[in-house]
């Protein structure tokens, strides 16, 4: 299944998630990957929007342990494990 949208969450859904949603522009852009939107919100407003894979801090994530791609990060503003995480779910979703 292929990865058309991503959603980053944060507690409340306007300064980290907007930062991690710019860095993953940036990354999917660096990488040739087109045609995914990215958008942010606060963690409770995730269950208003559907989407195919979820970013989010660890601290966070018990929030979304129903949705079946998220993206775990321990430090929301490294890019390197962003960058490792993120290839490593379009490889995966490429493979399902």
């Amino acid at each position: 299944m292929r990865i058309k949208s991503i959603m980053c969450c944060c507690g409340g859904g306007v300064g980290s998630s907007f930062i991690v949603q710019m860095n993953v522009e940036s990354l999917l852009k660096k990488h040739g990957i087109e045609g995914v939107s990215v958008d942010h919100v606060s963690v409770s407003e995730i269950s208003m929007h559907k989407v195919d894979l979820y970013v989010v801090g660890s601290d966070l994530a018990p929030f979304l342990k129903d949705k079946p791609r998220v993206i775990e990060l321990d430090n929301i503003m490294s890019m390197p494990e962003l960058e490792e995480k993120l290839l490593a779910a379009f490889e995966k979703a490429r493979n399902e």
